[in-house]
């Protein structure tokens, strides 16, 4: 991805260049193809190129364009290009000259602040206005791009990082101990808060606008919750999921480089595998995965060689029984802006490394694949509320064949039934209060955590929509630009978004059968050997492999009277538990705790 940098005087004088050559210091590693400055009285822009799609190709940001008083530094990509070119009454040949910047500078001065909701993909932006002395700035939909700001007394400042912006003094920057207890909660922070005191992050979907006398935002989209999809059948379901996904892969595939693919043999990445290796016939295409000689419980390799038997993938399958968690610790490679969160770093970075010496710039991978298939509580109801009895009761005795009528009464799709019909009774809504207990937390995180969100409909969707999910989507950014590559998601599409929380759950899950709809959209396309499969793999004999052979260090950390995680987590749940065996099945916080006092610790 690219980077930006702004520096805004709201007293009109003269903005300070030094200070944004000190931003830009601190996000050199996203340096590649070199970068640009802009000072005009109280602003200072500058912009770190990264091109990645073939119109931004030599473009030099910040930019204006011809006869308007808007001058942008641009992250991101936009992928409904034909669509915008129709709106703007643009002639293809003319707009397929225009770089995403350019498009997006020529929306906004037809628009304003209202073009921001015609977008499809993925962005942030910063737009100064000359006439009116003011900043636009703006994220995309979903949050996939990021936009982080600090306000000290007259001055704003505005970049990619929040490590960027916290040292616009160059001085060591204050942690923010709420931001952390919500790092231990597993929970993000609903207004934008970071590691660092007094630097916020821009909210997904909004706009806020800045200028010498205030600074407000809004938000420019929220999804349509009550929107419904209802076919007759499940073929129908299944074409208009794959023509957005197929549409979704094919927008991230416009590159200026290679593009490879980040494959597991997991359903999704697979999935997204083959649909660019269909599109690229008669080229190869190159796949990258990880695979595992000793721990036949982590490796895929049935899979992924079913992929590339039936589409001649190019498949680089890389050995990393040896890149065990908490390996070698101490010397990686820190992340400024947050602890490290991905117990399996050492996997990512040889997947990384390899892709980079492959020359691609551009790696699809199939993560958030798991966050559209969200049916397992509502599939039930669903069923009802389109009168599909016979389904529904088909749905109830396979529960009851396979788990017992207590455990059938007690799943999820059951209570969601019970809490349904309670609803409708005024003194059925006290009656199922949600709860999330967190045993794990000192009595000063649960203080400083938010109770729960405030929209209850963004809640249920969390995983979909939420902030949890776009800081998961954001957080490999740092990880992967210092290897010089960009990774997308497919499954981060906003349309495709759209279209699966609209459809019913029944979809998305059906007697046993998770992914219910992708496994319809993509028969005869993907390899029936995992388009079948039920059993997902875990890495968790990885992580345990990392506990064994490095618990004597992690024991003289984690023991230690003084540590930092003290405060935040309860050593006395926390020592028994660190060194126990993980499974699958107790892989959760047990797993996930240990790691993230190690992580924060070391950060």
């Amino acid at each position: 991805m690219s980077a930006f940098a702004v520096v805004y005087e709201r007293l009109n004088s003269s903005a300070d260049p030094i200070m944004l050559e000190r931003v830009l210091g601190r996000l050199q590693h996203r340096d590649v193809d070199g970068r640009d400055v802009f000072v005009l009285g109280n602003v200072a822009m500058g912009h770190i190129h990264f091109w990645t799609t073939p119109e931004e190709v030599g473009e030099r940001q910040p930019l204006a364009i011809k006869d308007e008083p808007f001058r942008i530094v641009f992250d991101g990509r936009i992928d409904n290009r034909d669509e915008l070119f129709l709106k703007l009454n643009l002639q293809p040949d003319e707009g397929n000259l225009l770089s995403d910047a350019q498009l997006m500078l020529h929306a906004y001065a037809r628009w304003n602040e209202n073009c921001f909701k015609f977008f499809v993909g993925e962005f942030s932006l910063v737009i100064f206005d000359e006439i009116n002395n003011q900043l636009v700035c703006a994220r995309d939909h979903l949050g996939d791009r990021t936009l982080f700001y600090t306000t000290q007394d007259t001055q704003v400042v505005i970049a990619s990082e929040p490590w960027a912006v916290a040292g616009v003094n160059n001085s060591k920057p204050d942690l923010n101990e709420k931001a952390i207890a919500h790092y231990f909660a597993l929970q993000a922070t609903e207004d934008g808060q970071t590691f660092f005191n007094n630097v916020y992050e821009l909210l997904p979907a909004h706009v806020m606008t800045i200028d010498v006398l205030s600074q407000r935002m809004i938000r420019y989209w929220k999804p349509d919750m009550h929107k419904k999809i209802r076919y007759k059948t499940d073929e129908e379901y299944a074409e208009h999921f794959r023509k957005l996904l197929e549409e979704s892969v094919r927008c991230r595939m416009r590159s200026n480089a290679p593009v490879g693919v980040l494959m597991s043999g997991g359903l999704d990445s697979t999935s997204v595998a083959c649909l660019a290796a269909r599109m690229k016939t008669p080229q190869q295409l190159t796949t990258i995965s990880f695979v595992f000689d000793e721990l036949a419980d982590c490796d895929e390799r049935e899979y992924i060689n079913a992929v590339k038997e039936q589409w001649q993938t190019h498949s680089i399958q890389i050995p990393c029984d040896d890149a065990w968690t908490y390996k070698g610790w101490e010397s990686w490679k820190r992340n400024p802006n947050q602890p490290e969160g991905n117990p399996y770093r050492l996997v990512k970075e040889r997947v990384y490394q390899r892709a980079s010496h492959e020359g691609l710039r551009v790696l699809l991978t199939g993560g958030f694949g798991d966050h559209l298939y969200d049916g397992l509580e509502n599939w039930l109801l669903d069923l009802i509320l389109d009168n599909r009895i016979k389904q529904a009761v088909q749905g109830v005795l396979y529960n009851i064949r396979n788990f017992g009528v207590r455990q059938a009464l007690k799943a999820p799709s059951a209570r969601r039934l019970a809490r349904f019909i309670l609803d409708k009774i005024p003194v059925g809504r006290y009656l199922h209060a949600k709860h999330t207990s967190r045993v794990w937390l000192t009595s000063f995180s649960l203080e400083n955590i938010n109770p729960k969100p405030v929209d209850r409909a963004f809640e249920d969707k969390h995983n979909l929509l939420g902030l949890p999910a776009a800081k998961s989507s954001t957080g490999e950014i740092y990880n992967a630009n210092r290897y010089k590559l960009e990774l997308r998601h497919p499954y981060r599409d906003r349309r495709l978004i759209e279209f699966i929380l609209a459809v019913p759950a029944y979809q998305l899950y059906f007697c046993g059968v998770y992914k219910y709809i992708l496994r319809s959209a993509m028969q005869g396309i993907l390899p029936e050997i995992i388009r079948i499969r039920r059993q997902k793999t875990s890495l968790v004999s990885l992580l345990s492999r990392g506990i064994e052979r490095e618990k004597n260090s992690l024991q003289e950390l984690l023991q230690a009277p003084n540590a930092r995680w003290r405060k935040f987590v309860e050593a006395s749940w926390l020592l028994p538990r660190w060194n126990v065996q993980i499974t699958p099945d107790t892989d959760g916080p047990q797993a996930l705790i240990p790691w993230l006092c190690l992580s924060f610790e070391a950060w």
